[in-house]
């Protein structure tokens, strides 16, 4: 690929990005609000946010290999049409029964497509510059999201939910429509011959190997925790504690999103060199803070500060995994690599949200802000392991 067509590969793909993760993401802080409006207990909430995660949780590794198989672009393209229609259903939602279904499908080509999207970043890149890139993916996402949650509030304020979810399936749509002009990065060079079970089996062969299985624990620690300090447990003290109204709530998942997407390229950077280790050091003590301060600051304030710290400012343990990852995994077997990584960072975010819900209604809100700091307490020695394996790779 030409250098000038490569860079407009990148900003298309970015721009897509951008277009689908603005207001799908910037409504994740919203879902409990709006489910708790139907008339659902917080653990009936955790229940459903748990259960739409089940497609997620048995697609992702075959997302994976699909797009290993049939390239990037195609699934890239199905993915945003799919959760448009999940976003129209969810409108007509009555009860937070009906939601499930809606939810479900929103999070099914989530799980054909995350694989996807990280396997192709990679194929953009080269294993010397990961870290800067997927920095920049982060950065766009989280960028793209500060629309969605300036939007959002107000909008359901004004309008409603219904129509901030039309809205936002409007905006998939655009996405689907900018994916078709992408260039496929899977060439013959890169195809298989291999059936579905036997690069289903690759990949767990694959995945098994060298400092892999630490790196994808850790990673789905990482992203359960964050989804679970900021996807649940935040916005329903917010709610229910402090009585925020969804614009404030948005207010403050906006003013995050600026801090992480003006940093996040930066922490891919310094994750690159050989001080990694003391980087993720310093964000462990970040997020176990932020814990620390929802339950001792009921307060605008207190809860803006622990979202910063627990998320704004998390931002080396994720360019380091991916990175680390992607450069540990062959390209023809790379998405199903990821879709393994998505399949377990899956599974502990379901178990880890209904786990919070059901903390929450039997022993009170401020256990299951506790609760939320053990996935924290679980990386430390999974970390530990990483840094001995790399010391003994430098000595040798």
């Amino acid at each position: 690929m030409s250098g000038s067509r490569s860079h407009v590969n990148v900003a298309i793909f970015m721009v897509s990005i951008g277009l689908a993760n603005a207001l799908s993401t910037g409504l994740q802080p919203l879902l409990p609000y709006f489910i708790r409006g139907l008339g659902a207990t917080v653990e009936q909430v955790g229940f459903a946010l748990a259960l739409s995660r089940v497609s997620y949780l048995i697609l992702s590794p075959i997302g994976g290999v699909l797009a290993d198989m049939w390239g990037r672009k195609t699934v890239l393209v199905l993915s945003p049409l799919i959760t448009g229609f999940a976003y129209l259903l969810l409108a007509e939602s009555t009860d937070w029964l009906s939601s499930v279904v809606p939810l479900m499908l929103i999070m099914l080509p989530v799980a054909l497509t995350g694989p996807a999207v990280f396997a192709y970043i990679a194929d953009l890149s080269s294993a010397e510059r990961y870290g800067r890139f997927y920095g920049l993916y982060f950065g766009v996402v989280n960028a793209a999201t500060v629309i969605g949650y300036l939007a959002a509030g107000p909008l359901v304020e004004f309008s409603g939910y219904r129509a901030v979810f039309q809205i936002t399936a409007l905006t998939l749509l655009l996405s689907a429509a900018l994916r078709i002009a992408l260039k496929e990065t899977r060439t013959r060079k890169d195809s298989t011959t291999m059936d579905l079970s036997l690069l289903l089996r690759s990949s767990v062969k694959a995945a098994s190997k060298g400092p892999l299985p630490a790196l994808i624990t850790l990673r789905s620690l990482n992203l359960a925790q964050i989804w679970v300090l900021t996807g649940i447990v935040i916005p329903l003290v917010a709610r229910d504690v402090i009585q925020l109204s969804e614009s404030d709530l948005t207010l403050m998942f906006a003013f995050e999103s600026i801090v992480f997407a003006s940093l996040s390229t930066l922490g891919g950077r310094l994750v690159e060199g050989e001080r990694w280790f003391l980087y993720i050091w310093l964000e462990i003590v970040m997020r176990s803070l932020s814990v620390l301060v929802l339950i001792t600051m009921s307060t605008w304030f207190g809860v803006l500060l622990a979202l910063l710290l627990g998320s704004g400012l998390a931002i080396f343990f994720q360019p380091f995994v991916d990175s680390r990852t992607s450069a540990h995994v062959d390209r023809s077997i790379r998405g199903g690599v990821w879709g393994i990584q998505q399949l377990l960072y899956t599974a502990s975010t379901m178990v880890a949200t209904y786990g919070a819900s059901l903390v929450w209604e039997t022993l009170g809100y401020q256990i299951a802000i506790w609760f939320t700091v053990l996935p924290v307490m679980f990386m430390i020695p999974i970390v530990h392991q990483i840094r001995k394996q790399t010391v003994l790779a430098n000595a040798r």
